[in-house]
């Protein structure tokens, strides 16, 4: 689960980049994935529910 949030934090900052870019890789980016393009804070809000689950997961084993 800690890979899962931390692909979904890199993507965050992906389509955040590509969100303040004009580039044509943030063109590319943007145009298959235009709702995160416009809200990057979506996928970094399912990193921290993604962490916070796998650490509930974790204490659970302890």
């Amino acid at each position: 689960m800690f890979m899962i949030a931390s692909i979904l934090t890199v993507a965050a900052g992906i389509f955040y980049a590509a969100s303040i870019n004009n580039t044509a890789w943030a063109v590319r980016i943007c145009r298959y994935g235009d709702m995160f393009c416009m809200n990057p804070s979506w996928l970094f809000t399912a990193a921290i529910l993604a962490i916070l689950c796998a650490l509930f997961l974790r204490v659970d084993r302890l």
